[in-house]
C-alpha cells in the first residue's frame, strides 16, 4: 500500500512539475478523489443502460399491445371483445391506451351499451390530443343521447360548438339539434338547425324542412 501511495505520488509530482502552479490543486483533488469520481461515472453508466433498457422493455410493450389489438379487432365481436378489450387496457402501455379505449366505446355502442359507451368516451377525453379529445366529446354525447340522457349531452355539445375548429362544426351542430330536439329544448335545436342551413350539406332539403317544423313549434 505504501508502495502504492508513493508511486501516486511520483506520477502526480511528475505531472506538476510540467503544468502551471495554479492548477496544482485542482490535480491533487483529482487524484486525492479518483475513487469517487470512477463510481460516479459508473453510476452514469449504470443509469444509462437502465433507462436504455426501460426504453426498450416499453417498445416491446408498445408493439404487443398493438398485435393484441389487431388480434382482437379481426377474431371477436360483441361481448367478448369488449372483455377482451378491457382485458388489454388494464395491461396496455399508457401510449397505447387511447386505441383500446377508442376502440372500446365503439363496441360498447355497438353492441348497445351507450352508458358504458359513454364512460370510456370520457376516459378516452382525458388521455387524447386535441383533436382526438374532440370526438371523444362527439362520441360520450352521442352516446348519452342514446342512452336517454340528452340535457347531458347537450350540455356537452353547448360547450363544444364555442370552442371547436370549423372543421368540426357541422358535426358539432347535428348532434346538438339532435339533442337538444330530444331534451325538448326547441331553441337550441331550432339555433343548430338553423346553422346546419346555411352549411354545404348533402341533406339540406331535410335540414330545411327541420328549420320550418321547429319554427311552427
Amino acid at each position: 500500500m505504501a508502495e502504492n501511495k508513493t508511486t501516486e505520488q511520483a506520477t502526480l509530482d511528475d505531472i506538476e512539475s510540467h503544468v502551471p502552479e495554479q492548477l496544482h490543486p485542482i490535480l491533487e483533488a483529482a487524484f486525492k478523489h479518483q475513487k469517487q469520481i470512477i463510481v460516479g461515472v459508473v453510476a452514469i453508466i449504470a443509469v444509462a443502460a437502465i433507462y436504455a433498457g426501460m426504453t426498450s422493455y416499453n417498445k416491446k410493450a408498445m408493439a404487443s399491445a398493438q398485435a393484441e389489438l389487431g388480434a382482437i379487432l379481426i377474431k371477436d365481436s360483441g361481448s367478448d371483445k369488449i372483455a377482451k378489450l378491457e382485458a388489454l387496457l388494464g395491461n396496455a402501455p399508457s401510449g397505447a391506451k387511447p386505441a383500446v379505449l377508442l376502440e372500446l366505446a365503439q363496441a360498447s355502442m355497438t353492441n348497445n351499451e351507450f352508458e358504458k359507451a359513454a364512460g370510456y368516451w370520457n376516459q378516452l377525453s382525458g388521455e387524447a390530443d386535441a383533436d382526438l379529445k374532440v370526438v371523444a366529446r362527439l362520441g360520450k354525447a352521442k352516446s348519452l343521447t342514446l342512452a336517454g340522457k340528452p340535457g347531458e349531452a347537450v350540455t356537452i355539445l353547448k360547450d363544444l360548438a364555442g370552442t371547436v375548429a370549423t372543421a368540426f362544426t357541422i358535426p358539432v351542430n347535428r348532434q346538438l339539434a339532435v339533442a337538444a330536439e330530444a331534451a325538448g329544448d326547441t331553441g337550441t335545436a331550432l339555433t343548430a338547425y338553423k346553422k346546419l342551413a346555411d352549411s354545404q350539406i348533402p341533406d339540406k332539403p331535410f335540414i330545411d324542412y327541420k328549420v320550418a317544423q321547429l319554427e311552427a313549434k
